[in-house]
């Protein structure tokens, strides 16, 4: 066995490229926010929409029973029952808090502490840095839309009895909310890597939402026109669920135009993210 006089020599051994890069970043993403203050509270404000639902579920199965009434009324079938579901206002409104509470500072942190040398000196490219902040936000958001949506099914099977499920509402049911949460997931982490003040971000998500809908309304009043809820992002979400669950459409113009807004909000922040992410690492 060589024995080596103590000293400076190379290196020799060999880094191995992963597909799992950004677990670590993933995982300990998901730790932090779920002890930040006032999780809970948020988790079970986002969380109520389903036992509402999971209740008006079980009373529709018992005619005898009138709590619910009205809910169980205009749920007249399971299309209606998982598009109301997934694209109601509160939920919507919900899933923006738990966008800004999960995402906010997860690349404004990064900036304000310079924290991008630190990240890319490891074997770690900007794909797995930006798809494990990308998981901590649809963490939390698939975690109170999809899971919720199969529980309910499957509730509903359990209630009724019947096993029998429409193959385009399954296909509907695990589609649509990947489609808006990747929308907001990808708008919060655009919108994050935007300044190291964080407070900023997150009133820029919340006035994002909140003027859209704003101006999509004041548009409409003016121009008489419901082409205008296109700018709107919930009333976008609301069209699209009405498209893919094949119910009357919430506006008058063809409900697939629903789907453009998330693809561009999406296409864009994720140029935005590694364009700014390039530059910042640049400047490092």
């Amino acid at each position: 066995m060589d024995i080596r006089e103590k000293g400076y020599r190379h290196w020799e051994g060999e880094l191995k490229s992963s597909h799992l890069n950004w677990l670590p970043i993933a995982l300990n993403g998901v730790k932090t926010v779920f002890k930040k203050k006032y999780a809970k509270l948020i988790f079970s404000l986002s969380a109520s929409t389903f036992f509402i639902f999971l209740a008006a579920v079980y009373v529709s199965t018992k005619p005898e029973l009138k709590i619910l009434s009205e809910l169980v009324r205009l749920l007249k079938s399971d299309a209606e029952l998982f598009k109301t579901f997934y694209a109601n206002g509160f939920l919507i409104f919900m899933l923006v808090i738990l966008s800004i509470f999960s995402g906010a500072d997860l690349i404004s942190a990064d900036l304000k502490f310079k924290a991008f040398p630190l990240y890319f000196a490891r074997p770690l490219s900007r794909g797995d840095y930006l798809t494990g902040k990308f998981a901590i936000v649809l963490f939390y958001l698939l975690s109170f839309t999809l899971m919720p949506g199969i529980l309910l099914l499957l509730f509903k099977m359990l209630f009724t009895g019947s096993l029998t499920v429409s193959p385009l509402l399954l296909l509907a049911i695990l589609v649509f909310p990947v489609i808006e949460c990747v929308c907001l997931a990808s708008l919060t982490l655009a919108l994050s890597i935007l300044s190291p003040n964080t407070k900023f971000i997150q009133i820029a998500i919340f006035l994002v939402y909140m003027f859209s809908n704003n101006l999509a309304q004041i548009l409409k009043a003016i121009f008489k026109s419901d082409y205008f809820f296109l700018v709107s992002l919930s009333g976008n979400i609301r069209q699209l669920g009405c498209f893919l669950f094949g119910v009357q459409p919430a506006y008058a113009f063809p409900a697939w135009l629903s789907l453009l807004l998330p693809l561009v909000i999406s296409g864009l922040s994720f140029w935005l993210l590694v364009w700014r992410i390039r530059k910042a690492e640049a400047g490092a």
